[in-house]
């Protein structure tokens, strides 16, 4: 039998005893009751009961302080596998919500998957290997343009947009999340429209940029969306997950062969709370990871939203280290993303990143092809060590950027 563990961090009141709080939570969260009931056996409990790992005060102390008002605390509890499967839905439901007569305030912090555990589970289809198949590019940063204005366009204005972008040789081309499966843009029509517009532009250019369309609904009208949307052509997919629900994008990842893009959004009430829900590296990290995201929004401390330093390089590692078993998803660096900020983000996240860039390809003084070669020219000189001053003063497109929006400095 193998163990999911859990680990949190809480505040527990002076006069309580820490073990007990952390070892009643780690009850209600799998066999559910301490009273004895019918069916509640031995043999269950060793089966399926939770138990507590580790319990550390923080900071760390042997001595009991008659002072305090209590401690911060940091537990680990063991949950059994069996418990949860292969549903990232019962897995949430299990480590961080019961109901409030077992629950405490306690915001979970880590994760760690048993390895069969972990292999029931299909993860990214593509990955950030995969994705630089796709589009021919293994050694650079790929570049990712969202289509603004956000939403209002009709696919025909739309696709005038992607393709003045597809112009200038971008890798990928994303709906905005905030454009759904509308009246006025439906699904079916913008695949069409956008592709088309894509294709005129790659029989000038000889590139040819991979667009994602945005499917974020009900699960059920989604899967739906999806699988017409890629019989129209759709070469990759867009799920809101925190909104749609985890299982539901799991569920859309195994519904279609293409790659799918994990958009952040409405996730932040999972990980605001200083002592509830969870951290962002496992909302924003591991779980649209193991739930099939192929690439994935990071948020960053540089784009106006408080996301710590921590947080950031964290979520991004979530993304990209090591599981056996497990591809890794491509972390995309979004909001406020321009040609002066791409020597800092490839220091800290690494080339193997996609950076995403809206208003500062649409908003280039010189039009959204220009602002896409002034984004190539600063990702080259980042990869190569080159000072993105140094390489503005070869290029025009570039320079008119550093003018217009500045850098931030490594």
């Amino acid at each position: 039998m193998s163990d999911v563990g859990a680990s949190y961090v809480l505040w527990i009141d002076a006069g309580t005893d820490p073990y007990e709080v952390v070892r009643r939570f780690a009850v209600g969260q799998s066999t559910g009751t301490w009273l004895p009931v019918p069916g509640l056996t031995d043999e269950l409990r060793a089966a399926h009961e939770a138990r507590v790992l580790d319990l550390q005060p923080v900071p760390a102390a042997d001595l009991v302080d008659n002072g305090s008002a209590g401690s911060w605390y940091l537990a680990t509890i063991a949950v059994p596998s069996v418990n949860v499967g292969d549903s990232i839905p019962q897995l949430l439901t299990t480590v961080i919500g019961n109901d409030a007569s077992t629950s405490v305030q306690a915001k979970l912090v880590g994760l760690d998957l048993p390895p069969d555990l972990l292999a029931r589970f299909a993860g990214p289809r593509h990955g950030i290997d995969g994705l630089r198949e796709r589009v021919g590019i293994h050694d650079r940063p790929l570049l990712l343009n969202m289509v603004k204005p956000c939403t209002g366009l009709t696919p025909e204005a739309g696709a005038e947009i992607v393709h003045r972008t597809a112009l200038g040789g971008v890798d990928l081309i994303k709906d905005d999340e905030l454009l759904g499966n509308t009246e006025f843009s439906p699904v079916v029509d913008r695949v069409r429209a956008y592709t088309a517009a894509i294709d005129r532009a790659a029989d000038e250019t000889g590139r040819r940029a991979l667009y994602f369309v945005n499917v974020t609904d009900r699960p059920d009208r989604m899967l739906d969306t999806a699988r017409r949307a890629v019989d129209a052509g759709a070469e990759g997919v867009m799920v809101a997950y925190a909104n749609a629900g985890y299982g539901s994008m799991q569920a859309l990842a195994e519904a279609v062969e293409v790659p799918v893009l994990g958009h952040f959004a409405g996730s932040a009430p999972y990980y605001e709370n200083p002592t509830t829900g969870m951290s962002s590296d496992l909302a924003n990290g591991l779980l649209p990871r193991l739930a099939g995201a192929d690439l994935s929004l990071v948020n960053t401390p540089y784009g106006g939203y408080p996301i710590s330093p921590v947080a950031y390089r964290r979520t991004a590692a979530e993304l990209t280290s090591d599981r056996p078993g497990l591809r890794r998803t491509a972390p995309i660096i979004g909001g406020g993303v321009h040609p002066g900020t791409v020597r800092r983000y490839v220091d800290e996240v690494g080339a193997d990143v996609v950076l995403g860039v809206g208003g500062a390809i649409q908003g280039h003084p010189g039009g959204a092809a220009a602002g896409v070669r002034a984004m190539h020219a600063a990702i080259e000189a980042a990869v190569a060590g080159l000072d993105v001053h140094e390489a503005a003063a070869e290029d025009d497109d570039l320079r008119v950027a550093i003018e217009r929006w500045g850098t931030l400095e490594p």
